[in-house]
């Protein structure tokens, strides 16, 4: 038995934001019931010795959360014991599919964690994840970033963990490292380290279950007794996850293995219970940061103060982050399986009599499951109420029309719909030059510079038609629809509906697989064997609770079940600004009233003159409602002979077949926008506007293996399944539509500038009707910044001044100059939460320009004060 200096010891819950419970109880049970049940064992320990008083850990949100919602008299000794070191919380608001969320709403949830500690006077140097497998590997970069030193990660008890040391220092694609411990198969540690822990400091994380709050009082005599017995010369330590990263980082250790990799999340599959809600929150995560952008902008112009759009914002990002949370229903076994001999229904029959035979049941878990959905509803609500630039009732009447680019370059011969208008003219204040507006409403827009606005006055009086261009962009010819511009050329099989070509006239590339279709909606149903098979691949432990999360029990005996489509309608139709091909689909009616397939399938290509790439949207009809286990695609089969893959997460770059720990998720991906296919000196990028969910050479769902090379170039991506159990939702019915981006390029990601082409196609320029700019154009950068994305401008958290966060879109070190459009007084590198770090050195002489140097795809966060602002202040 090796020598144990100390023994940490932490307690604290799992949160679960549901699958308890509905999430609106387990709201009130943590910020009423379970405060009251802390309050009770931690005053009641009070008068033991310091280091043996009962200590709580919570998650930052949870905290937060109590400290609004408690009852008075609650909340005053809620605020002591967390004053007298009794309560604490860690950097983390709750767990999250990391890799579906959103890199700047990610990072705002960091936030909640700082405003406590700037209440409480406590910096949080710890972070704490439960129950998910794995996590993306910008992870460690953005708790760097945010001055947390310390992460634990804690696994669900059945599912495989990947394939890490318990101890190591986790390193992100741009060089930070954060200690990572990383338990199997528990959500904890034990009290007394195993055998083979090697360290005289041990952190005991004594965590209690899904939502059961705090253990007996008695836990502390106990645990006492219990280490004595085994190290009587070790002192126990009752504290903080804190406590026992400080000790130990302070000791100076050199042989703990760097893990420089994803650690891709095996429960990713999830979000595809969802697909109407992860299309509005991916949407809603670049308007919110265009609407904050604005919002700090209009302060910058005229001087006054964002009032309450600043909580709007905060609300919008906090709702969006919630539907991030691991949490997505209520546990499935509990109200879909008793009462019913260990099986659930399937058919539609069968559902029908199980639902009127438990009617509470089933309302109950739909409940959760629209519960969930409200965290979207809610962000979208507040982003609604942040109005910056806008003149309020009559602004649907006003001429005035202003135009916002959120990005940190100009944005030139920008197509900008406005929505209510036909025909007509733009009218720039600035230039005086007239831009007319096509009957759809489309317009072109010359140059808008970075991160500003230009005004433009519309005057309705002419009418343009719709127009055509030059040269037909669309047309048929030998049993093909085609679409061709001086890039690429596309033909569509007028028989069938299926892509048959896809040719980079550049690079003399075809790129659609012989024989193959590119672009085909698949609908699957899944085996029974299937099901079991991936239940026993991925269980890393077998308990019942296990096999009805995951293996949908009583599950019928049918085989594998693909479905197509049928052709109906083809047409093509050119105006000025693109070619289109528009096709419909029926479904094959066994696909819909069996199981869940569409009604019908609608597939748009739209074609620009001038660009190569072109845009594919796919409408899928009054989907229908099944439990049978069910996945719908879209197929991308492509040829290339020496294909190289690299995809976007959270920020980071991730080649899948080099960058992925074993262990890890690697049969389905999820991508933050694009996914990028090289062969040989050609590229092909595909950008996911609506789905995040991806997988190579196959297909991904009820797939698990440690490993895994892709076969074939082939990309599918997953529009909506239900195969994970537990608390996702196990039917879907709606009707939804999923836009791709598929751009050709020369060389890799960096050389196509595919984060580029993302940026510019998913985060679109923002046009406000009733415009109240105080000048006709106004911009924060007077020059472009290559190579960086701007990721927020904003007020500062304190009030006195502005925030400026970039990334490198490189994964090189990059140099960029700002070019602002004041001149600064001051300019402070901060961490990601805003607290200044370094002085920028701002020359007398070029007082409005600013050096900055980050390392690959590095995020800076820059507060900035204005040497006219302080003057008007």
């Amino acid at each position: 038995m090796k020598p144990l200096d100390t023994i940490y010891v932490v307690f604290k819950t799992h949160v679960d934001l549901g699958f308890t419970d509905l999430p609106s109880n387990i709201v009130k049970q943590y910020t009423q019931d379970m405060a009251k049940d802390v309050l009770t064992i931690c005053e009641g320990t009070k008068h033991f010795e310091p280091g043996h008083r009962f200590v709580w850990t919570v998650p930052s949100w949870v905290l937060d959360e109590t400290l609004i919602h408690a009852e008075e008299g609650i909340r005053e000794r809620i605020e002591q014991l967390v004053v007298d070191g009794q309560l604490s919380w860690h950097g983390l608001p709750f767990t999250t599919h990391t890799e579906f969320c959103g890199l700047e709403e990610w990072i705002r949830g960091l936030y909640m964690s700082a405003r406590l500690g700037k209440k409480f006077g406590k910096k949080v140097i710890s972070a704490k994840m439960t129950d998910v497998p794995g996590h993306t590997w910008m992870l460690p970069s953005l708790l760097k970033g945010a001055g947390i030193e310390f992460l634990h990660i804690g696994v669900n008890a059945c599912s495989q963990p990947v394939e890490v040391p318990r101890l190591f220092n986790w390193e992100g694609p741009d060089g930070k490292q954060v200690l990572t411990f990383y338990s199997k198969g528990e959500y904890g540690t034990s009290l007394l380290p195993p055998d083979d822990w090697e360290y005289p400091v041990w952190m005991a994380l004594l965590q209690t279950h899904d939502n059961i709050g705090p253990q007996d009082s008695k836990v502390v005599t106990e645990l006492l007794e219990t280490v004595k017995a085994s190290y009587p010369n070790t002192r126990v330590v009752i504290g903080t996850m804190d406590d026992f990263a400080a000790d130990f980082l302070s000791r100076g250790y050199t042989d703990i293995p760097v893990v420089r990799k994803d650690l891709a999340d095996t429960w990713i599959h999830g979000i595809g219970s969802y697909p109407q809600e992860v299309s509005e929150v991916r949407s809603l995560r670049s308007e919110t940061t265009t609407l904050e952008a604005m919002a700090a902008l209009q302060q910058w112009e005229q001087g006054e103060a964002i009032g309450a759009f600043g909580a709007d914002i905060d609300k919008a990002y906090r709702e969006s982050l919630l539907f991030g949370e691991h949490t997505w229903g209520h546990d499935v076994k509990l109200l879909l399986i008793p009462g019913r001999n260990s099986m659930r229904a399937f058919t539609k029959e069968d559902i029908a009599r199980d639902r009127e035979a438990f009617p509470e049941t089933y309302d109950k878990i739909e409940l959760s499951w629209d519960e969930k959905r409200a965290y979207v509803k809610m962000a979208r609500a507040a982003a609604e109420r942040i109005t910056p630039f806008q003149s309020g009732a009559q602004q649907g009447e006003s001429p005035m029309i202003g135009i916002f680019n959120p990005s940190s370059w100009a944005r030139t011969n920008e197509l900008v719909r406005l929505d209510n208008v036909s025909g007509g003219w733009l009218v720039d204040l600035n230039t005086g030059d007239s831009l007319p507006v096509q009957a759809s409403g489309e317009v072109r827009i010359p140059l808008l510079e970075p991160c500003g606005y230009r005004t433009y006055t519309y005057e309705p009086q002419a009418v343009f038609g719709a127009g055509e261009a030059a040269v037909a962009i669309a047309r048929t010819e030998d049993g093909k629809a085609v679409l061709e511009n001086a890039h690429l050329r596309i033909e569509v099989d007028a028989a069938t509906g299926e892509i048959r070509r896809l040719f980079d006239k550049t690079r003399g590339k075809d790129w659609v697989a012989s024989g193959q279709a590119f672009g085909a909606y698949e609908y699957d149903v899944y085996a029974k064997d299937e099901i079991l098979q991936f239940v026993k691949d991925y269980a890393y432990d077998l308990m019942d609770w296990y096999v009805n999360d995951f293996g949908k029990p009583g599950y019928p005996r049918i085989g594998h079940q693909q479905f197509g489509l049928k052709l109906d309608s083809l047409e093509t139709a050119n105006d000025a600004a693109t070619g289109t091909i528009r096709l419909t689909f029926s479904t094959p009616a066994a696909s819909r009233t069996e199981f869940g397939n569409a009604q019908s399938v609608a597939i748009l290509l739209k074609l620009e003159p001038d660009q190569a790439f072109f845009d594919y949207t796919l409408e899928l009809n009054d989907k229908a409602a099944t439990a049978f286990a069910e996945a719908g695609f879209v197929g991308f089969h492509l040829q290339a002979r020496e294909s190289g893959y690299r995809f976007q997460k959270l920020g980071a770059v991730v080649d899948p077949t080099q960058d992925i720990v074993r262990g890890a998720n690697h049969r389905l991906h999820c991508g933050d926008g694009w996914v990028d296919v090289t062969d040989g000196g050609a590229g092909l990028a595909i950008l996911a506007k609506d789905t995040p969910l991806f997988s190579i050479g196959e297909k991904g769902v009820f797939t698990y293996s440690k490993s895994y090379q892709p076969e074939r170039p082939s990309l599918y991506f997953n529009l909506f399944n239900n195969q994970w159990g537990t608390n996702f939702p196990q039917w879907m019915a709606g009707s939804y539509t999923y836009n791709f981006r598929i751009v050709l390029h020369q060389g890799d990601w960096q050389q196509g500038e595919i984060w580029k082409q993302l940026e510019q196609w998913s985060h679109p320029v923002k046009t406000v009707r009733g415009f109240l700019g105080s000048a006709a154009r106004s911009s924060l950068l007077t020059e472009g910044t290559e190579g960086i994305v701007l990721l927020a401008f904003k007020v500062a958290e304190d009030g006195n001044g502005y925030v400026l966060r970039l990334q490198n879109a490189w994964n090189e070190p990059h140099h960029a100059e700002l070019a602002f459009a004041s001149e600064l007084a001051s300019a402070h590198a901060c961490n990601l939460l805003e607290e200044p770090e370094v002085q920028l050195d701002v020359r007398a002489e070029a007082a409005s320009r600013l050096a900055v140097k980050l390392g690959p795809k590095e995020i800076v966060t820059i507060k900035l004060q204005f040497i006219e602002h302080i003057n008007r202040g």
